[in-house]
């Protein structure tokens, strides 16, 4: 039985590992370039607490796209719209 158990285990964990490098693998130049695009409009108009963070999420998202990993990429700006309240 703890065999079943634990052979559910691995196989949820390689379906959420499968389902993250799916989404790894949708981004693409052309997202990245959107959500810099809004993400920096966002900022333009920002004076939250979460500001420096949400800028720093930003230039991450942006290091990474312009290096070809725009997986990566869009993780940071995904996390930059979340603080600054966006989606």
């Amino acid at each position: 039985m703890r065999n079943v158990y634990l052979a559910a285990i691995g196989m949820s964990a390689m379906l959420v590992m499968g389902a993250t490098a799916a989404n790894a693998e949708a981004a693409t130049q052309a997202t990245c370039a959107q959500a810099q695009q809004k993400v920096s409009a966002a900022l333009a108009s920002d004076s939250s607490a979460n500001h420096d963070q949400a800028m720093k999420e930003s230039h991450y998202g942006r290091d990474f796209c312009l290096n070809g990993l725009y997986g990566k990429g869009m993780q940071h700006y995904a996390e930059a719209m979340k603080l600054l309240g966006i989606s």
